[in-house]
């Protein structure tokens, strides 16, 4: 079957900065390896990846799949309508989308060991486009006791003077090299989009974290996490991320203990799994 997958980043300006974008190659590659043709335009089945509508107007396959996988406050019934079928990221969204099915997501990350002694307590990737995501890590810095590792767009701005409290490795880094980059820290932290949060929406991101790194992850608190991991750490607010980012660096055993689980659980998720799954419902 020829395949198009169209996504929110298609066309953008630093395209390749874009989460998206990658989730798009991830699915091209698996699609490839089922012998389907990945195409441009002519396609039997469009794809589509929500978290805009941006692509909107380039629905014209004879067959329209989406999977809503990121914003979805922003879901439109008369948009669902068109399609198919439909995939969500999270349970919750069920009762919400018509004619649709679960479909967690996947990493395509391999493993890298990590080959010397982490340079810092705390590392975060991610761009400036949540305002929880920017107090957070301004909390952390006022706290003057964390060594931590920064990448993403925007941070040198609104920051302001307090960049100099962190080492910041630019707007991006190569999504080959992500594991590198993680495993320069003993901890991340992750907060997304408060939309995604409530519905349960367990981002990409936490997935390649543990599928690249020896990094141990604690995330915002995200009840689609518990159908994926068995113990992987969460926090409710800013103030009370700090004290198990001490407590994790203070008990080495426990912390990669936990990050050790938290990788086997990230290994079952993949994205030849999230195109089997989708090949159920392509006929």
């Amino acid at each position: 079957m020829k395949v198009r997958i169209l996504s929110p980043s298609d066309g953008a300006k630093n395209e390749i900065w874009w989460a998206d974008h990658w989730v798009k190659r991830d699915l091209e590659i698996e699609f490839a390896k089922q012998n389907h043709s990945v195409v441009d335009c002519n396609a039997d089945l469009d794809f589509y990846l929500f978290g805009s509508y941006a692509q909107a107007d380039k629905i014209t396959a004879p067959i329209k799949f989406c999977w809503i996988y990121s914003h979805p406050d922003i879901v439109q019934d008369n948009f669902t309508a068109q399609f198919n079928h439909v995939f969500v990221l999270s349970k919750p969204l069920l009762l919400k989308v018509a004619n649709s099915t679960l479909l967690f997501g996947g990493s395509s990350k391999t493993f890298v060991p990590r080959k010397e002694k982490a340079k810092y307590d705390l590392v975060f990737m991610g761009n400036t486009g949540s305002l929880k995501r920017i107090e957070t890590l301004k909390y952390l810095i006022d706290l003057k006791k964390y060594k931590i590792g920064l990448a993403g767009a925007g941070w040198d701005t609104v920051l302001g003077s307090q960049i100099e409290g962190v080492d910041y490795q630019g707007p991006y880094i190569d999504n080959a090299k992500l594991g590198e980059f993680f495993n320069q820290g003993l901890l991340s932290f992750y907060t997304g989009h408060e939309d995604m949060r409530k519905e349960g929406f367990v981002a990409v991101r936490i997935l390649d974290i543990f599928r690249s790194s020896e990094n141990l992850c604690i995330s915002e608190t995200n009840a689609g996490l518990h159908e994926m991991f068995r113990n992987i750490p969460m926090y409710g607010n800013k103030e009370f991320l700090a004290p198990q980012i001490d407590w994790f660096l203070e008990h080495p055993d426990e912390r990669e203990g936990v990050a050790l689980r938290c990788r086997q659980d990230a290994a079952e998720w993949t994205f030849g799994r999230v195109v089997d799954e989708i090949e159920r419902w392509m006929g």
